[in-house]
């Protein structure tokens, strides 16, 4: 990744273990695609009726040369699941994205490889 992440907590203590988890997981995303150039989270507490309670949400914004991937989750109990959830939608995103870059003949062949007709 080419510059640091940018975490914003809105209405979450911020803590040093939810701060190097957010980063070990940016990283992740950085081995995924050397593309990767920026990678902006934003976890925040809903506030929900009564009946609902608290409410976790993440917001990801990876940013790629021409694109950006993005992904929001949201969980009722912990931020660290909607993170991770988070991380993971994030990553296969980012992966499929550098496999459509890598092979860019693949969307117009469709799954049928050598790009043949059948019958």
């Amino acid at each position: 990744m080419h510059s640091p992440v940018e975490i914003i907590l809105r209405g979450i203590p911020r803590s040093d273990e939810l701060e190097r988890y957010i980063g070990d997981e940016a990283r992740k995303l950085g081995q995924i695609s050397d593309c990767v150039l920026t990678c902006r989270v934003v976890a925040q507490a809903l506030h929900r009726p009564k009946q609902q309670g608290v409410q976790l949400a993440v917001g990801l914004a990876v940013t790629l040369p021409g694109a950006e991937i993005v992904v929001n989750r949201e969980h009722g109990e912990d931020v660290r699941i909607a993170l991770r959830e988070a991380f993971k939608a994030a990553g296969m995103q980012l992966a499929d994205h550098a496999r459509r870059r890598d092979d860019p003949g693949r969307d117009a062949r469709g799954a049928n490889p050598g790009g043949k007709r059948r019958s």
